[in-house]
């Protein structure tokens, strides 16, 4: 979206450390303003899961994030602050 930051997660709900990435990635996004956007794909729907073939990743603006081991709250925090300065 143009003018703004998109936050995308998948999960599956199975992995301890992406239920973690996801709820930090969701709280991080909530602390900015309408500029940050966040989407979240719920995988352990089987139909998702194979339209995206995708389990448990963590994207902003497309660019995936590594989530393992689990980047913590401050450091999605700032990414998410690094991509806003960019638009």
């Amino acid at each position: 979206m143009p003018g703004r930051v998109t936050v995308t997660s998948f999960i599956n709900g199975w992995c301890p450390a992406q239920n973690l990435v996801y709820e930090w990635a969701k709280r991080a996004a909530a602390a900015f303003d309408e500029r940050v956007v966040f989407e979240a794909f719920d995988t352990s729907d089987r139909p998702t899961f194979l339209e995206w073939g995708i389990s448990d990743a963590l994207f902003i603006d497309g660019r995936e994030v590594r989530t393992g081991p689990p980047p913590s709250y401050k450091k999605v925090k700032g990414l998410i602050e690094k991509r806003l300065k960019k638009l």
